[in-house]
């Protein structure tokens, strides 16, 4: 029987192949700096507000030369009444009103005992600044009276103090030497302004005139219905 003897060729170092180099890989980091990353967001985001209104009117078929006020000329029409901002006008305070010209009004919001009075006869509306402007009187049993000369604006929901009355001191009417203008939406328990805006100042046009004003407190007009019949 043959006897197989395995023979181990010799290869000539020469004509071998190198050894496979071995290669390294690592895998990308992300830049470190935060602010290279918002800097390409906000990038993106300027790209895509310049581009955006006019694929929008692509789609929608907007006339843009009517839409800014030009025509198909290429005039272009500006108001400059629309960008104007709102100043108010300068608010006269009026002499502090004598009791029997304040009228009670019916108030949910105050407690028992405490009357909320307006003068009634001098109720302000400038139509220019549509800001309201009145006396009120908030008085307890016991004699005790708080007068204010306020004003309110109903497009933004704010009242300003203008000036307080009382009638021991001399003189009777203090001015308020910086007035701000402050929100009536609270969560104040007592909140006597934000009714007296919604039931009576208020309405769905805005601000109210001082003949509807008074009207409504007197129960001769009837505030305006969101469903008319």
């Amino acid at each position: 029987m043959p006897t197989y003897r395995r023979v181990r060729r010799q290869v000539n170092p020469a004509d071998a192949e190198p050894p496979a180099r071995k290669v390294h890989c690592t895998a990308m980091r992300q830049p470190t700096n935060p602010r290279i990353g918002v800097y390409w967001a906000l990038l993106l985001w300027l790209l895509w507000a310049a581009v955006a209104p006019s694929v929008a009117a692509d789609r929608e078929g907007v006339n843009f030369p009517e839409y800014i006020g030009g025509d198909e000329g290429g005039e272009f029409n500006y108001d400059s009444d629309l960008d104007t901002p709102w100043i108010e006008n300068e608010a006269k305070v009026l002499a502090a009103p004598r009791p029997e010209d304040l009228t009670p009004v019916e108030i949910d919001s105050l407690p028992a005992g405490l009357t909320l009075r307006i003068d009634m006869s001098r109720i302000g509306f400038d139509p220019k600044d549509r800001v309201i402007r009145v006396w009120l009187s908030v008085s307890s049993p016991g004699g005790a009276d708080n007068s204010s000369f306020e004003g309110f604006r109903c497009s933004t929901r704010e009242y300003k103090v203008y000036a307080h009355a009382n009638p021991r001191r001399d003189p009777p009417v203090g001015k308020v030497k910086r007035p701000l203008w402050r929100s009536v939406e609270t969560r104040a328990r007592i909140n006597y302004r934000q009714e007296l805006m919604n039931d009576y100042f208020c309405g769905i046009r805005g601000a109210r005139n001082a003949r509807e004003i008074r009207d409504v407190m007197t129960g001769a007009f009837e505030p305006e219905a969101f469903v008319s019949d």
